[in-house]
């Protein structure tokens, strides 16, 4: 007598590999989906934290733009009118006009903290150069003021 095999009893060797790839598929795509809205709500979250200094940034350099150098001088923070008094941030921004020239900023790299914040990237002059610059700010009485900072080096 000869055993017949039923072809409907055994299932395909492929469907638990196939089962398993898509399980590892769908997890990965899962993943990546996750990290991705991290992303967005992290940066979402930086950046309004940073919308302050940024302001403060863009209010400095306009002012000093105008030649409105009492104005510009006015979002130092104490120790940096210490390090630099008005008399001699004229003479420096007078020198350097062009650099506060700006037209654009596009800050690539943004922190806050309860020490202060910071803003690196570049500006884009009206020239239409563009220089390296950071900031770095903190709370002074409630307003954010510049402790430092570095244009076209």
């Amino acid at each position: 007598m000869a055993v017949s095999e039923n072809p409907m009893s055994a299932p395909p060797a492929t469907s638990t590999k196939t089962s398993t790839g898509k399980k590892i598929a769908i997890g990965c795509a899962g993943a990546a989906i996750v990290v991705a809205v991290l992303a967005v709500i992290l940066t979402v979250v930086v950046k309004k934290a940073t919308a302050g200094p940024e302001a403060v940034v863009k209010e400095f350099l306009a002012a000093a733009a105008a030649g409105d150098y009492a104005r510009a001088h006015s979002y130092f923070s104490a120790p940096l009118k210490q390090v630099q008094p008005l008399a001699q941030f004229q003479a420096a921004a007078s020198a350097r006009s062009s650099f506060f020239q700006v037209k654009d900023t596009t800050f690539s790299e943004r922190s806050v903290d309860t020490g202060g914040a910071s803003l690196s990237g570049s500006v884009t002059l009206t020239s239409g150069t563009q220089v390296p610059a950071s900031f770095k700010l903190v709370r002074e009485n409630g307003a954010w003021k510049l402790i430092g900072y570095n244009i076209g080096s």
